[in-house]
């Protein structure tokens, strides 16, 4: 926009041109008498000069109308002016209540900044205390934890002596009920001698009640026939035995089988898998009686292989001779429940699954005791042993 001073020249420069052409004008018609409207040449130049005066006017308000935008609405637009003046001053009572409600507000939320300032505050108290409880409760957990640890493991050794007392239980168990039945087993034997004795012959036994006679291996899988034949062949092994015992005669025969065990013989034969036939006398037979016979069947399988440690035994040399004995007597017992429990058949008639003979047995004595100081007894398979038995066992130092 043109700045006010060089608006304010034009209007001098253009009132002068104007008012000067004016003074020229009024006074030439002066000067010829012209006459305006039939006037007076004296009252036409006095036209003349309002007249100029007016143009001046019209003139300045046209330029400053053209020039200056406050001028246009002062001359055209005062009274939208107005009105806008009386909207805006509307607007800002409004604008006054809105903000003195907002002050309003600004004071009720700052009065409840400062009471959530000061709850904050009591919180931050109360949450120090409630980490000072954390720590104290944490403390105490560790305390709790440590201790807990420790119960379970005296509850883990709790349970393993309670297992190891239950195993001790079962075996002591088991082995009461062994003696049972062999206490029984010796009732009916002592029962049985008591009336053989009664009715004893001149004749000397052949076969005691129980005794073994006889292992004899199968393959098994044998069609009717061939177990047949193969029963034949264990029947004739088994004559053998007996005459060379003394049992039967040609009258009455060398043995005698009882048709149930005959067929329990023929399906051991047919069946698969090897077999353990174990052949056992059924009653106490004299001489010139043949055989009465009866059969066990087994599964024939390995038991213990040559070189395996049955039993490791500390064994004090420094002891005396009876000590020394009597320890070793514990081995051997122990290596014979060991030997039945893994599966090795012992002699009905000694229960026991192989022997010893003296001259090995004292050797052994004799080299604890020159070692004279605590030795380590080591009870080792000499062979290969089938549950069939005998197991052959040797001592190392």
């Amino acid at each position: 926009m043109m700045s006010g001073i060089i608006l304010i020249v034009i209007l001098l420069v253009a009132s002068g041109l104007i008012a000067y052409a004016g003074d020229y004008v009024g006074r030439k018609a002066g000067k010829k008498k012209l006459s305006i409207f039939n006037l007076r040449p004296k009252y036409t130049s006095r036209i003349i000069s309002v007249f100029t005066g007016i143009l001046i006017m019209i003139f300045s308000l046209i330029v400053l109308s053209i020039f200056s935008e406050n001028v246009r609405i002062a001359l055209f637009g005062m009274e939208k002016l107005k009105r806008e003046i009386t909207d805006l001053q509307v607007n800002i009572k409004n604008k006054e209540k809105e903000l003195s409600e907002i002050i309003q507000k600004y004071e009720e939320v700052r009065i409840e900044r400062e009471k959530a300032i000061k709850e904050l505050e009591s919180y931050k108290k109360k949450l120090d205390e409630l980490e000072k409880d954390r720590a104290k409760m944490l403390t105490e957990i560790k305390n709790l934890s440590r201790e807990r640890e420790l119960l379970l493991r005296e509850n883990e050794k709790l349970q393993r002596s309670i297992y190891d007392i239950s195993q001790k239980i079962s075996f002591l168990n088991k082995e009461r009920e062994k003696l049972l039945e062999e206490k029984k087993e010796l009732i009916d034997e002592i029962q049985f001698l008591n009336s053989t004795i009664t009715s004893m012959r001149t004749e000397g036994i052949v076969f005691r009640r129980g005794e073994l006679i006889l292992n004899y291996i199968s393959k098994g899988s044998l069609n009717k026939e061939q177990a047949e034949k193969e029963a034949k062949a264990l029947l004739s092994l088994i004559e053998n035995i007996a005459k060379e015992r003394g049992a039967g005669s040609e009258e009455k025969g060398f043995i005698w089988i009882p048709e149930a065990e005959w067929k329990k013989l023929l399906d051991a034969f047919t069946s698969p898998g090897e077999k353990l036939i174990r052949v056992f006398s059924l009653a106490n037979i004299f001489e010139g009686e043949p055989a009465l016979l009866n059969f066990e069947i087994y599964p024939y399988r390995l038991v213990f292989k040559k070189g395996e440690i049955l039993v490791l035994k500390v064994i004090d040399g420094g002891e005396d001779m009876n000590s020394i004995e009597a320890k070793l007597l514990e081995v051997l017992s122990e290596v014979n429940r060991i030997a039945q429990q893994k599966g090795v058949l012992p002699d009905p008639l000694t229960n026991t699954v192989g022997e010893i003979s003296f001259e090995e047995f004292y050797n052994i004595v004799y080299k604890i005791k020159e070692k004279n100081k605590k030795v380590i007894l080591k009870v080792i398979v000499d062979e290969d042993t089938y549950n069939s038995g005998p197991l052959k066992i040797r001592f190392e130092l």
